[in-house]
């Protein structure tokens, strides 16, 4: 089972990042991004997942103590300490050894029999406990639908956000005392204000699309 683009049967997204942007346009800039953040998890909840499991988790690091250990973890010359917080995206590579709450709800509110469930996360269960490379992988990519959750919402609000991939995750895992079951998958440095990104430089996208299979030139209708 997948979930739809859009959030969980809730309303679309853009409802939800227009409503952000309306009440984040009085709130003083020292203050943004607390608050920002405060609604980004909110919006988080509408991210799709793969048979409702939301494996991400977060950590939250506002210390300057903290923020210095994370910069120190990566190589992208990126200053964290500038950025009044940092949020560390984990994924959990055993969530679907649980039975997701949404999955209970959809039950009780008789949008899925139980017996219907029990088959889903039976097949769910084989699927994943026949190779951890597979369950890591499918975390992975959910907690980066959740990331872009954040860093859509942030440019719809105006809210400088960096995120990061490339970084010493043991050296991670270690200071911030996370379990061997979760993996790090982005750093979002949120509301650099005094440092915020220049315009990336986008490649067409041609060379990246193909047609049918792999190499074979995108052709126009």
């Amino acid at each position: 089972m997948v979930t739809r683009v859009g959030g969980n049967g809730t309303r679309p997204l853009i409802e939800s990042y227009a409503e952000l942007q309306q009440s984040l346009a009085e709130v003083s800039a020292d203050v943004r991004p607390e608050t920002f953040l405060a609604r980004a998890f909110e919006l988080i909840k509408l991210a799709p997942s793969d048979s409702y499991f939301q494996p991400w988790r977060w950590i939250v690091v506002r210390s300057e103590h903290g923020k210095e250990q994370l910069e120190a973890a990566t190589y992208s010359g990126t200053s964290l300490s500038l950025s009044p917080i940092v949020l560390v995206c984990l994924a959990d590579t055993a969530a679907w050894k649980s039975t997701p709450q949404q999955l209970q709800e959809m039950v009780a509110a008789k949008a899925l029999s139980a017996e219907d469930a029990r088959n889903l996360l039976s097949q769910i269960r084989r699927y994943y406990s026949a190779s951890p490379q597979l369950a890591e992988r499918a975390a992975l990519a959910n907690a980066f639908v959740a990331v872009h959750q954040i860093l859509v919402a942030a440019t719809c609000c105006d809210v400088p956000a960096q995120w990061i991939t490339v970084f010493d995750e043991k050296r991670i895992q270690d200071y911030l005392h996370i379990p061997d079951q979760y993996l790090v998958a982005a750093l979002l440095a949120i509301g650099d204000a005094e440092k915020a990104s220049s315009p990336a430089v986008r490649l067409p996208a041609q060379p990246f699309v193909y047609q049918e299979k792999f190499g074979q030139e995108l052709t126009g209708r």
